[in-house]
């Protein structure tokens, strides 16, 4: 447990003193200057506030008191990669990092390292700076003396409406943000949340030091609260050229809906009821997500999943009907860094090759006919393990003797994108024997001289994590077949592998086999595992659950026999070494010397 500093120490307090001036300065300017950067996100480009303007003069000038809400649009990441290339995944059994150096790698393979001075997940200050921003526009650009269309009365108060319904959304995302990286047991043995954020702070004194931790339920139902309000206001069920008012039409792609809001509550209730929380139950995190499928429907659109074009039918196709809710990266113009850290290297793809999949992964995906590998049902092959597997897998990871961009991939000892080979090193070779598919463009090009951009999109939201939640949380409550919800755990995730394409005009036997809670609870488990991988879902799922941190994680060694004949040997590449109080992140270091107002997680 961390021990209590003693802040009567003359070089502890001469630190805390410089700490909280330095602080201090910089909040005092925070609310009027804080807005000459706004977010680079392409669709909320909006007007910046000066130091100098008062809050007389921002009732005058209603495009600088949405610049507020703007801002705060950088909270939703542009990406999955964020983590200094890295994907989060690759701090979890789904992959490895050929970053060595990284913080996502050194965080999972070194122990002592993660801590709650070096913390790559903290984003404790950006956020709290963001809802200072989202209360300061609640209380001034919802104000009736705001126009936003003086000409036109009506649409103002739709606009109004709308704008609302975001910054209320927002306050709940950020907040739950939050919730996820800092909620936890603390050293009092409580179960606490964050310091809720719901009022503007006074401009004397924009300090959020002084704010205690919440408990865990407290913010959670204070996330609820705020996605009601949002679900009150003027949101739309979606934004599409269905009306002529442009504050409405596709334009707005990236904004909160309707949907969005169930979609939000929906994760917030799940987690809230899972093992290492349990402060609200899985029959509310059911119904929440049936909410959710009442307006999206009972099918999940079968036209995303087109293995042979994934990129433009999902990956890089920003409008279509998979997605609840995005943001868009790179512009209209589009860019290719997702390609330049994660295509193989060397043979003309020119990539980084960051993130490698795992074997424990590539196991995970079950046969094409539904059994998983370790199921004599099934069919594996260890000689021929990529044949007749799960159409997901193809869209998920690149493997050995895979046609990709024209090219075999060539991972086997002496291939042309292992080692050795031209272009390739030890930094940018796979450590596992495996490349990412997932997110990756195929038309996109790195080779000099031909350069291609290509637009990608960060889903927030997607339909069949809907899908996965009510399953979960239906089949805790009541088993696999109820029905209460109109809905059956069975059912929603047997939508979700016919997607995927799993038993192709046929009958899923494997699922039809499942009989227990216990065990359809280790299929949607794994379901959801394979469906959202490389989305930012693995780490925090684990921790909820209370699985096990530090299960191996193996790479493949492959050797060419010839005439096409390879062979397989599975290696242990690195094991974790998280501790079982990792289960909840730890508060900032820094923001426990500036008060004893705030609690330390157990353990940190």
């Amino acid at each position: 447990m961390r021990q209590k500093l003693n802040k009567k120490e003359n070089t502890v307090t001469a630190y805390t003193s410089v700490f909280k001036t330095k602080y201090k300065m910089r909040n005092l300017m925070f609310f009027l200057g804080a807005l000459i950067v706004l977010s680079s996100c392409e669709d909320y480009f909006e007007p910046k506030l000066t130091n100098e303007r008062t809050f007389d003069v921002l009732l005058t000038q209603p495009d600088n008191v949405r610049g507020l809400l703007t801002y705060a649009y950088r909270s939703i990441p542009a990406g999955y990669d964020v983590f200094g290339s890295d994907f989060l995944d690759s701090a979890t059994d789904n992959a490895l990092s050929n970053n060595l150096t990284g913080a996502i790698n050194q965080m999972s393979a070194i122990d002592g390292w993660w801590t709650s001075v070096r913390n790559p997940l903290d984003n404790w200050q950006d956020r709290f700076d963001d809802l200072k921003n989202i209360n300061l526009f609640i209380d001034v650009g919802l104000d009736d003396r705001v126009m936003y269309y003086r000409s036109n009365p009506t649409r103002d108060a739709a606009f109004k409406e709308r704008l609302k319904g975001e910054a209320f959304f927002l306050r709940a995302y950020i907040h739950f943000e939050l919730l996820k990286r800092y909620g936890g047991i603390d050293e009092n043995g409580e179960l606490m949340g964050v310091p809720l954020m719901i009022s503007r702070l006074d401009v004397n004194d924009p300090d959020i030091s002084n704010i205690p931790r919440n408990t865990y339920s407290e913010t959670v139902q204070q996330i609820i609260n705020d996605l009601d309000t949002a679900l009150d206001a003027g949101l739309p069920e979606a934004y599409d050229n269905s009306t002529i008012d442009p504050d409405f039409d596709l334009t707005n792609l990236g904004r909160p809906t309707t949907i969005a809001c169930k979609a939000l509550k929906s994760r917030v209730l799940l987690y809230a009821a899972s093992p290492a929380f349990g402060t609200s139950s899985y029959a509310e995190a059911a119904q929440a997500a049936k909410e959710v499928i009442d307006d999206i429907g009972l099918t999940l659109p079968s036209n995303v999943y087109n293995v042979g074009d994934i990129s433009n039918t999902f990956y890089n196709n920003d409008v279509n009907d998979e997605l609840i809710m995005r943001r868009v990266s790179g512009g209209t113009s589009g860019n290719n860094n997702l390609e330049k850290n994660h295509f193989p290297p060397g043979a003309g793809l020119e990539g980084n090759g960051n993130c490698n999949p795992s074997q424990n992964l590539v196991d995970a995906f079950p046969m094409a006919n539904g059994y998983p590998i370790t199921e004599s049902m099934s069919g594996y092959n260890e000689n021929q393990m990529y044949q007749n597997r799960d159409p997901r897998f193809y869209m998920t990871v690149i493997y050995n003797n895979q046609n990709f961009k024209g090219r075999v991939i060539e991972t086997f000892d002496g291939g042309a994108h292992m080692v050795g080979a031209p272009g390739v090193t030890v930094e940018n070779a796979t450590r596992t024997g495996y490349y990412l598919r997932k997110w990756i463009s195929s038309d996109a090009n790195l080779v000099e001289g031909n350069n291609v951009n290509d637009v990608h999109y960060n889903a927030l939201f997607r339909k069949v994590e809907i899908f996965l939640n009510f399953a979960e949380a239906a089949n805790e409550a009541n088993g696999p077949d109820d029905r209460t919800y109109g809905l059956s755990a069975r059912e929603a995730i047997a939508e979700v592998r016919r997607r995927a394409g799993i038993a192709s005009g046929g009958t899923d036997d494997y699922l039809m086999s499942i009989n227990t809670k216990e065990s359809m609870r280790q299929l949607i488990k794994n379901e959801r595992r394979i469906e959202l991988c490389f989305e930012g879902h693995r780490f925090y799922d684990l921790r909820r659950w209370e699985d096990d941190l530090n299960v191996p994680i193996s790479g493949v060694t492959i050797t060419n026999s010839g005439n096409g004949i390879f062979s397989y040997s599975r290696k242990v590449i690195q094991t974790p070494n998280y501790k079982s109080f990792m289960n909840y992140g730890p508060l900032p270091f820094n923001e426990l010397l500036r008060t004893n107002n705030l609690t330390q997680n157990l353990g940190w």
